[in-house]
């Protein structure tokens, strides 16, 4: 009974894998169509589903290593050492850019809210 529930676990993750490389080239090939999560800059979008990519080959590969009764070192390695740092450095590239953005739109907001302000005045 335990083999077939770490078959059918494994089963999972290599469709979560898969999934994983789906999304990553959705966002890698998607035009203004990316994810909430990754919105950004272009260049900080494409390394985010690069990111996806690695992560799910690299788990799609361990798991069917994992079926078939081999061990592979590298994708842990890969999944490690590449796409962790890729998909979360991308991500917090993403973040920065839109706080940066929004901390530029309040300050032109408040710009504008300051000089009607002195035209109301003065008028």
């Amino acid at each position: 009974m335990s083999e077939l529930f770490e078959a059918a676990v494994d089963v999972f993750m290599v469709t979560m894998g898969l999934g994983c490389v789906w999304l990553g080239c959705s966002a890698t090939h998607r035009r203004h169509q990316y994810p909430e999560l990754a919105r950004g800059p272009a260049w900080a979008t494409r390394t985010w589903g690069l990111g996806f990519v690695l992560l799910g080959v690299s788990l799609a590969v361990a798991s069917v290593g994992r079926l078939t009764g081999e061990v592979w070192s590298w994708p842990s390695a890969v999944m490690r050492w590449i796409a962790g740092p890729l998909v979360i450095g991308s991500l917090l590239a993403s973040m920065a850019s839109r706080r940066w953005k929004h901390r530029d739109d309040r300050t032109t907001d408040t710009a504008d809210t300051v000089n009607t302000a002195d035209e109301a005045r003065r008028a």
